[in-house]
């Protein structure tokens, strides 16, 4: 599993050394709510609400920091995917059904929460799925700008696996 997750990490950090300040920060309205740097900073909360989570038992991956540096500075992200990167070869290590209660809000009519229970094998899937679907919108950010990224980043490994088959 460490391989995998470590794509993730390389993928983000090459987008990270590809990207000018302009454009990491830059609305595409009415394309898209978020700039470049806002979908990276929602990629690595979740990154980081996992890590604090297996440290606490519990999960909240409502927990953001929103508008902060890794937000506003791909030199900031860069240094959070290294830290990633670190946590991820510890947390590999572990036994994959190490337990977790994981917390998320619900609704958008009414502030509800459910907590349900996991592990860490699974929470790494998801944060992994999770990047990889905010992948695809820094590619479609970054189409708009009229810049490629590489190819497969923010593709899924099932898809990438049937396109391979199929060529």
């Amino acid at each position: 599993m460490l391989s995998s997750q470590l794509e993730i990490v390389q993928q983000a950090q090459e987008f990270l050394t590809s990207v000018s300040l302009i454009d990491y920060t830059t609305q595409i309205k009415p394309h898209l709510a978020g700039s470049a740097g806002a979908h990276m900073r929602h990629v690595v909360d979740h990154y980081h609400a996992l890590i604090h989570g297996l440290e606490d038992g519990v999960v909240d991956y409502n927990k953001r920091d929103r508008f902060g540096d890794i937000e506003a500075d791909p030199k900031a992200a860069l240094l959070a995917w290294g830290e990633i990167a670190t946590w991820l070869e510890k947390a590999c290590l572990l036994d994959p059904s190490t337990p977790l209660s994981v917390m998320s809000e619900t609704s958008i009519q009414q502030t509800e929460y459910v907590t349900v229970q996991s592990n860490i094998a699974r929470e790494l899937v998801f944060v992994s799925s999770h990047a990889i679907h905010h992948f695809s919108l820094l590619a479609v950010i970054r189409s708009l700008q009229g810049e490629e990224t590489p190819e497969f980043f923010g593709v899924a490994p099932a898809t990438v696996t049937y396109l391979k088959k199929q060529a």
